[in-house]
């Protein structure tokens, strides 16, 4: 069998364990794909500000695709080398039939690595609070931002999706990733998703993206998935991943992808 071509990976329920750290096993796996000369690249959903869990692969110097492909991120450096805006206006608009069909919601956005918030949107755990607190309209006027978040206390993020996503269609990308009561859903740029940010980078790594190997458990890993030659669903996947008939990897506290990663290495 052949060597995989790059391998990819979701963070939160996949890399990292339940408390956020990379496990030995997978910190070992990505250094022997370093070693052979693999590609390793982190597509997550977390901003470029979330990465600090990522201290035990730093000197692999893996490839970060943050925000759900809408920023591209130069660890070592501590820099975005490219980054996908979400239009403004249309964003605003969305925004707006958003509340309307949803009162409950609120809006917060990510620049980069800073972020912003409505004053009525939770904090979601950040230790770094927001750079600007205003109305959508306020954080958003001459700042690019590149996702926009929908909040809400009153349902969860598979509820909220069934709810809003629809807005936007043809107009945003609109995913989500979190589980727990809180909803949250992440809007970019139209067409910019994980997938197309890795299939963009593969084009300019010259790596064949049909021989590449990738793993994620949320709504959006999905595409990234279906897009390379071999995409894992982890064991406590959310259920879209599980019916959509992909290979299954171990869980993500048991080093699931160092699992799949050892066997394909030395077969």
């Amino acid at each position: 069998m052949m060597l995989p071509s790059l391998v990819a990976s979701d963070l939160d329920g996949t890399f990292l364990d339940t408390g956020k750290r990379v496990s030995e096993r997978n910190a070992a796996a990505v250094h022997r794909l370093k070693e052979l000369g693999i590609p390793f690249v982190v597509a997550t959903g977390r901003p470029a500000r979330w990465l600090q869990c990522l201290e035990p692969i730093c000197d692999t110097h893996p490839y970060v695709l943050a925000s759900n492909g809408a920023v591209v991120f130069d660890l070592a450096e501590h820099r975005i080398l490219e980054s996908f805006p979400v239009p403004r206006e249309v964003c605003l608009d969305v925004a707006a039939r958003m509340r309307e069909r949803c009162p409950d919601v609120s809006f917060g956005v990510e620049y980069g690595i800073g972020w912003g918030r409505e004053p009525e949107s939770p904090l979601r755990g950040d230790m770094v609070e927001a750079e600007h607190i205003g109305h959508l309209a306020e954080i958003t006027e001459g700042r690019p931002f590149v996702k926009l978040l929908v909040v809400s206390r009153e349902m969860d993020s598979d509820r909220l999706a069934e709810r809003l996503m629809d807005l936007c269609d043809g107009l945003l990308t609109c995913t989500w990733s979190m589980g727990g009561p809180l909803g949250l859903l992440e809007v970019s740029a139209p067409g910019v998703t994980k997938a197309s940010t890795l299939a963009r980078l593969c084009d300019e790594l010259g790596v064949d993206i049909s021989r590449a190997v990738a793993f994620g458990d949320m709504p959006n890993d999905l595409e990234m998935l279906r897009e390379v030659g071999s995409g894992y669903a982890m064991a406590d996947a959310h259920p879209l991943l599980v019916n959509a008939g992909l290979p299954r990897a171990g869980s993500h506290d048991e080093s699931g992808v160092a699992q799949v990663l050892e066997r394909l290495l030395t077969s």
